[in-house]
């Protein structure tokens, strides 16, 4: 197969409304349908720690009611033609995701512009959301996977919104109004904080009228500012935490902060990942070693750029194993690391890890959507949208100089935090019952 066939063509249109709406539309005439994502630039890392989960609550009630529209009218319009509809609160950006018959386009930029403006936040709504995250909250302190990754982000990142969970916690979530919802909505649901990503089967020039005429009469707030998040800086001493609970397996993790997306060595640093451990079968030590060949486990990884966003993401090494083997899964975690940082990758791991990321890059564009969230991204980090082409030839110039230079820049085996969740003491000593099994 040729490199022509396999590398994906994107021609894109990027502009702006004179409200501050930012519009990027790619054209796919491969199927009859459309994908529309709409994402506001606001998420959890805007909300205040007294209320965590404001942010994820607006996001998921955006699409329960607006001035013209039930909940249950918006499902039935949208369900009537085949179409999806999701809307959503993460970290950074809230929003819609939808996908449409291109004949049914119009009702989706329709539905899309009423929730972005005119999203109401009924009280019952509010209250029925409430309770079932409070419920999921509970859920999610009975996972050791989940309670150890939220310790390792209470420690990494602390006193910034990172370390809190999106969701949110119980005692914050029973505390929210609908006063709050609104006040949060109307404060960052604004065209000038606001892309439109459109991807599919349209006529460009029709399409842009139909945004202008929906979108146009949304009020720019010309006083919107951003709000400024306190800096992160990466520890310089080893801390730990050992949670016990009642369960067959330890749940480890290992590791400190990472990187943002926009930091220049972030290619050398996604083939440092595949090789350390963020790739599937023989190409990554980590699962290689500890999982293939000791037995440790079923499920071990490594990864720093996979979280790197706005801010500075993490660096995170798991492994979930029996509690007999928890001083050897964590020697194990931490002489990878450590050599890594040490010995210069081989030749064959750099050329293992080049062919899979650019062997596996073409199937992140797939679908509309997928193409859709891809030009969210190339706006949000300035990518710049020839980043299709670009990506395989930054992959390619990372050379094992460039790996060994940024694993001993930005990877720390003397100053790890280690997160222990299972049947151990606050000292990370097995409990007296698997103290006696594992002997």
């Amino acid at each position: 197969m040729s490199k022509a066939a396999t590398q994906p063509q994107l021609e894109v249109e990027r502009l702006e409304l004179p409200n501050g709406l930012v519009l990027l539309l790619s054209e796919n005439h491969a199927l009859p349908a459309v994908s529309i994502n709409a994402l506001a630039l606001a998420g959890s890392r805007y909300e205040a720690d007294e209320q965590a989960g404001l942010a994820s609550l607006v996001g998921k009630l955006l699409d329960e009611g607006t001035e013209s529209h039930t909940s249950q009218q918006i499902a039935e319009a949208v369900e009537s033609v085949g179409g999806r509809f999701r809307s959503f609160g993460d970290y950074q950006v809230s929003g819609v995701q939808s996908a449409f018959l291109a004949q049914d386009l119009r009702l989706g930029l329709e539905m899309t512009a009423n929730v972005l403006m005119n999203a109401t936040f009924p009280e019952d709504q509010m209250r029925l959301h409430v309770s079932r995250r409070v419920a999921q909250i509970k859920s999610r302190l009975d996972v050791p996977r989940i309670q150890a990754s939220d310790i390792f982000n209470e420690i990494v990142f602390k006193g910034h919104p990172q370390q809190r969970p999106s969701i949110g916690y119980e005692a914050t979530l029973t505390q929210l109004t609908r006063d709050d919802a609104a006040m949060f909505y109307r404060r960052y649901f604004v065209p000038n904080n606001t892309l439109l990503s459109i991807v599919g089967d349209f006529n460009r020039e029709d399409l842009k009228t139909q945004v202008a005429e929906l979108f146009g009469q949304w009020q720019r707030a010309d006083d919107f500012n951003a709000p400024e998040l306190p800096t992160l800086s990466r520890q310089t001493a080893p801390l730990e935490r050992f949670i016990a609970a009642q369960k067959e397996q330890v749940n480890i993790y290992i590791g400190h902060l990472g990187i943002d997306r926009k930091n220049p060595d972030y290619y050398a640093l996604l083939v440092m990942d595949t090789i350390l451990g963020s790739s599937p079968g023989f190409t990554s030590r980590i699962p290689r070693i500890l999982r293939d060949e000791q037995g440790l486990a079923y499920t071990t990884f490594s990864n720093m750029t996979a979280s790197a966003g706005l801010d500075a993401g993490r660096f995170t090494a798991f492994i979930g194993t029996s509690p007999d083997n928890l001083d050897k899964a964590l020697a194990g975690l931490r002489h990878e690391i450590r050599r890594i940082t040490e010995e210069p990758v081989t030749e064959s791991e750099i050329a293992s890890a080049k062919a899979y990321l650019t062997g596996n890059f073409v199937f992140d564009f797939q679908t509309n959507a997928q193409i859709a969230g891809f030009l969210a991204e190339a706006e949000i980090y300035a990518l710049g949208f020839d980043y299709l082409k670009a990506y395989p030839e930054l992959i390619r110039a990372v050379s094992i100089e460039d790996v060994s230079r940024v694993t001993r820049q930005y990877l720390a085996p003397d100053a790890l935090t280690t997160v222990v969740v299972g049947p151990v003491d606050e000292n990370g000593k097995l409990l007296e019952q698997n103290r006696t099994m594992a002997q």
